[in-house]
């Protein structure tokens, strides 16, 4: 009981509250119902701190990758070469998958200044019923697909989320698997310096 009242003597009301929100926060993650909220909401604060960065070399898609054969939730089928000439944004993503969850909102805002510049396919392989729902939960207006068959070994994956950047000539710009700042200035100047160079 004296450790007690010594440490809270000792302690600032700032440090005091802060140690009981790591507490709160400890205490929602081990509880499964709060679980993955919880991880969401802590990883998109720390989004700022995982910043997109471009491949040293472009890598060109290797013959056929451009066939690729998607799925909307429409229905609708295309093929990867339907949205070659602009550049394009491809991310991986789950429903379950609380990093995923967490860097949806960056997306959202990025798709809505650059969706008529740029194409965005945001892939996942959970089904359709589920994928819709978590759609409507979220309010979510991302452009969403199923791949058909396979996906290529060159824009293949272990882990999610990943994200891949292609140019409007076909070559893998960006590879960044994990969350990222997807909506902040670097990413935007990444954009913005692809689509003038397609537009000269």
């Amino acid at each position: 009981m004296k450790f007690l009242e010594k440490y809270l003597a000792q302690k600032s009301k700032l440090g005091l509250a802060f140690n009981a929100v790591v507490v709160l926060l400890a205490v929602l993650i081990m509880i499964p119902q709060t679980r993955k909220a919880t991880t969401t909401m802590m990883l998109k604060m720390t989004l700022f701190a995982y910043q997109p960065t471009l491949l040293a070399k472009p890598i060109p898609l290797q013959e056929g990758v451009d066939q690729w054969q998607l799925c909307s939730l429409n229905g609708d089928t295309c093929r990867l070469s339907d949205f070659a000439g602009k550049v394009t944004v491809i991310n991986y993503w789950a429903s379950w998958c609380a990093p995923c969850v967490a860097e949806m909102g960056q997306f959202e805002q990025l798709y809505a200044d650059y969706s008529g510049k740029v194409n965005f396919l945001f892939i996942s392989n959970e089904k359709r019923s589920d994928i819709v729902k978590f759609q409507k939960r979220k309010n979510l207006n991302l452009p969403i697909y199923q791949a058909v068959k396979y996906y290529p070994q060159q824009l293949s994956s272990n882990t999610l989320p990943v994200t891949f950047i292609i140019d409007a000539d076909g070559n893998i710009m960006m590879r960044k698997s994990g969350i990222a700042q997807w909506n902040g200035q670097k990413m935007r100047r990444i954009l913005d310096a692809m689509i003038a160079k397609n537009d000269n």
